[in-house]
């Protein structure tokens, strides 16, 4: 008879499920804003691993004006200069105009729209943590309360502030190429540490980004990338959103007199025409990081008005190829905004004692 009741039981999920067109769904942990409970009209659930959250009561918790196209299934979120634009069951989404991919799309679950917690709270510019003991996805808005994995607290921990134009050293995790990258891709680098305390993040840290355009090898145009990275992940777990872009690593684009601190210099500003691309020019396995050119009205004219590009001043400027970045290219990430996040371990310690050698 107990048999009976369970399959009974599990009948009705599954008609449940089968109701909303999703294949695999589970009632999702509690959500956190900044430290209290976050009321949804409807429970928060679990897809493919990731957390999705009724589309107004979250975009509304952040302080963000949303509208809902029925016709084209569009959800369009604003709040100060941040645009979002998702749209039912499509895995790409647009941010201030620029496509990011979706590890899992917006969906109708019992007819509210749902979309990923995560996604949206870090696009709004939020922080996101899971701890996996309670099972709540903590929602930080004011830098000062977030939740790691196993519990710990970090309200009240040290905060750590990085300017906006200070220079991070990174080692890229995954090849890219133009050849075969597309726009949204998303890819880390994890930060370059060579002594305690001498980076803006603790060692382990990673920095996520996203492939902006791709234009692949054309006749003579050498294949192009433009990469940007929207947030770093902390070895305990904390992700903070951040805007950063590619920078020489050389004498005229960063300054590393300033003390304990790589700094880009003021030429190497973050604008269109001096913005860093990766072209594919030169016969090595890989590129160097060079200098940004602005006077070759060759190659002016193949990237229209963004005259930045990272290229191998050793070979032959004439051998057009795809543009290519293999796994572990060295790279500089300039942070285009001035970020502040709570330390959770004894990095405040160590870069402190770094910055006083």
């Amino acid at each position: 008879m107990k048999a009976k009741q369970n399959i009974k039981k599990v009948g009705i999920v599954a008609l449940a499920v089968a109701g909303t067109g999703l294949t695999s769904v589970a009632q999702a942990a509690q959500v956190s804003l900044n430290g209290q409970p976050l009321p949804t009209s409807v429970s928060p659930i679990m897809r493919s691993g990731r957390t999705l959250v009724p589309m107004r009561d979250i975009f509304q918790a952040l302080g963000a004006n949303v509208s809902w196209n029925g016709l084209t299934q569009g959800i369009t979120a604003t709040r100060g200069g941040t645009n979002i634009s998702l749209q039912i069951g499509n895995r790409n989404a647009v941010v201030n105009g620029q496509r990011v991919a979706l590890e899992q799309p917006a969906v109708v679950y019992h007819g509210s729209t749902m979309v990923p917690l995560r996604f949206v709270s870090e696009a709004m510019g939020a922080q996101v943590n899971w701890n996996p003991v309670s099972e709540i996805a903590a929602i930080s808005t004011d830098g000062r309360v977030a939740q790691v994995p196993g519990g710990q607290q970090v309200a009240g921990a040290r905060q750590i502030s990085v300017p906006a134009g200070a220079v991070v050293r990174v080692t890229l995790d995954n090849s890219l190429s133009s050849a075969t990258a597309r726009t949204g891709d998303r890819f880390t680098a994890t930060v370059d540490s060579q002594n305690p305390g001498d980076s803006e993040f603790p060692p382990g840290s990673k920095l996520v980004g996203v492939v902006s355009e791709v234009q692949p090898k054309n006749g003579n145009q050498p294949g192009v990338l433009d990469l940007d990275f929207r947030s770093v992940e902390l070895p305990g777990g904390q992700r903070v959103p951040l805007r950063g872009s590619l920078i020489s690593l050389d004498n005229n684009s960063v300054d590393t007199s300033t003390r304990g601190r790589i700094m880009a210099k003021q030429g190497a500003s973050n604008n269109n025409k001096d913005r860093l691309k990766v072209i594919g020019i030169g016969a090595g396995a890989g590129f160097l990081l060079g200098k940004l050119l602005k006077q070759n009205s060759t190659l002016a004219a193949v990237l229209g008005a963004a005259g930045g590009y990272l290229y191998d001043r050793k070979k032959n400027k004439n051998d057009v190829r795809e543009a290519e970045l293999p796994a572990g290219t060295p790279l500089g990430v300039r942070l285009d905004r001035n970020i502040t996040y709570a330390d959770a371990s004894n990095y405040y310690n160590q870069r402190s004692a770094y910055f006083k050698m």
